[in-house]
């Protein structure tokens, strides 16, 4: 039974399989090759099926459709027989020559050895605009998903991981970020990121498109708990809350008192709307002792709200502006707080 089993997604890349497959026999590593075709209409399927001829460690799956790279890889893993599986490309933009190197770092027990093209010493070959799509989407991920914020390149397609940290039944989506959900759903303990080259595409075209930006949003909020969509209704409950009980205080009363009791009222509202949305969070703790709790972790940003007021009131703002520019602020301190209190 070969040690690590290498998963290879295909669909149309007829060209570029037997370069890739000679690649990594030619590395002459303990390995099985799992190629699993979305029946390409290009005789990727067929050539598979001579390679497997020829090599007796490649399997082929044969899939009746275009079904994705996620379920492919989850299909893929129900006949590995691995201890390790890596996932790859077949168009050469991951280079099997790196195979070794991450192999080596998984055999001192790493659970998932990711090869990133964002530490140092990696690279890609992205063009401007590529790049700053890649960016974002690693920014959305550390800013909604706890488990990545220390992993550079989360979002990386080349990796090996330890076969036993995530059931095939737990990958679910239709995204091709499927290293996000192994990270999220996985019983991952240990994370090396490995610096590599990302190269350039040798034969056919990128699979990349709007269709795909919109299943990794998806998949972001999936594996968030839709969390982005809970605070932004909980946020909008303590704006409008903030904003109405100042508006009817200020006329009697001293500005920053009644802003402090607006401040106060929002965070009420925020916790109940955080405590009553079905979007999983922490339980087994009283909703007192979690309301006190939330309190102590929004001082910051009620005292920037209230600061913020204050101030540009002073510079001849008005009142109700400069108390939502003060929210916008408050609620920018305290994110990072209020995420870790209640949902991780």
């Amino acid at each position: 039974m070969a040690l690590l089993s290498i998963e290879i997604p295909t669909y149309n890349e007829a060209d570029n399989l037997p370069l890739v497959v000679e690649r990594i026999e030619a590395l002459k590593m303990d390995v099985e090759i799992i190629v699993v075709d979305d029946n390409s209409p290009d005789g990727t399927r067929e050539i598979a099926q001579s390679l497997a001829e020829k090599y007796g460690n490649l399997k082929v799956v044969k899939r009746p459709s275009k079904m994705g790279i996620t379920s492919a890889i989850r299909e893929g893993l129900s006949v590995a027989e691995g201890e390790y599986v890596a996932v790859m490309d077949c168009d050469l933009q991951h280079p099997p020559e790196f195979l070794p190197t991450m192999m080596k770092e998984a055999e001192k027990g790493t659970d998932v050895v990711i090869a990133s093209r964002y530490v140092k010493g990696g690279s890609s070959s992205f063009s401007f605009a590529r790049r700053v799509v890649s960016r974002t989407a690693t920014g959305i991920s550390h800013l909604l998903l706890g488990k990545t914020g220390k992993i550079a390149d989360p979002l990386s397609g080349y990796f090996i991981f330890r076969k036993d940290v995530i059931d095939p039944a737990d990958i679910k989506s239709n995204s091709y970020k499927i290293l996000l959900e192994i990270l999220v759903r996985g019983r991952v303990k240990t994370v090396k990121e490995v610096p590599y080259t990302f190269c350039q595409r040798v034969n056919g075209r990128s699979k990349f498109g709007f269709t795909e930006v919109m299943r990794y949003l998806h998949l972001v909020l999936q594996l968030s708990g839709y969390r982005a969509l809970k605070l932004a209704i909980a946020g909008l409950a303590g704006l409008i809350v903030n904003e109405g009980i100042l508006f009817m205080l200020e006329p009697r009363t001293p500005l920053l008192a009644a802003s402090a009791m607006a401040v106060e009222a929002s965070i009420i509202a925020s916790f109940v709307m955080h405590s009553l949305l079905p979007v999983n969070g922490k339980s087994g703790e009283s909703l007192f002792r979690r309301l006190a709790r939330y309190n102590t972790m929004t001082v910051l940003g009620a005292l920037t709200n209230i600061a913020v007021l204050g101030l540009l009131v002073f510079v001849h703002f008005e009142y109700l502006a400069a108390n939502f520019v003060g929210i916008m602020l408050g609620l920018a301190a305290n994110y990072t707080g209020t995420e870790e209190l209640l949902w991780t």
